[in-house]
């Protein structure tokens, strides 16, 4: 009996340990490393089950895909130390903009990252978006590099007619497209 006391409190204690270090092991499966944000893999599970959860409940959803407008030119010019910088720079602005537990921030791999806005038209999401790629623009980088500034350019469409994940994507990466075509720095929706 006095042996199976400090017995129980040892396994009971190793068990715990196991918990937390299974739990460790799946949140850094599932989150990028850099910036903490879902990875590709668990952000486009996640958005799958919340499109389904939408289309029950036949409410709207509407994707973005965002990049930083000429990322290589930072990378080139202030190395990439400062390149990772931004990019939790910009996560951190990104997720200060956006509607707490409604939208859904990933990064979706380089440079590129995406959001689920949920219960949201790509016109209402586009508000939301224009509000980021502005906090962005205006945001003070000059900590990462003398004289650095960026930008990014958004691309977004609903599930309006749109039946998956990847078909939604798949528009959102052509509006995506588009902006970079009329300029960068803006917001293009299809």
């Amino acid at each position: 009996s006095c042996v199976a006391v400090p017995t129980a409190a040892i396994a009971a204690q190793h068990e715990y340990r196991m918990r937390i270090y299974q739990r460790t092991m799946e949140d850094m499966a599932s989150t990028d490393a850099l910036t903490g944000l879902l990875n590709r893999k668990f952000f486009k599970q996640f958005a799958c089950e919340e499109l389904a959860r939408m289309s029950r409940t036949e409410m709207t959803s509407a994707v973005a895909l965002f990049d930083i407008d000429y990322f290589k030119a930072v990378n080139d010019q202030h190395g990439h130390a400062a390149g990772d910088r931004v990019l939790r720079e910009i996560a951190a602005v990104a997720y200060s903009e956006l509607r707490g537990p409604f939208d859904r921030l990933g990064r979706w791999g380089g440079e590129e990252f995406t959001i689920v806005f949920a219960d949201k038209t790509a016109g209402e999401a586009k508000i939301i978006c224009e509000a980021l790629r502005e906090s962005i623009a205006q945001h003070d980088f000059s900590a990462m590099g003398e004289g650095l500034s960026v930008t990014a350019s958004f691309g977004l469409s609903d599930s309006t007619n749109v039946g998956d994940y990847d078909r939604l994507l798949s528009r959102a990466d052509q509006a995506l497209y588009k902006a970079k075509n009329s300029g960068r720095n803006c917001t293009e929706i299809i």
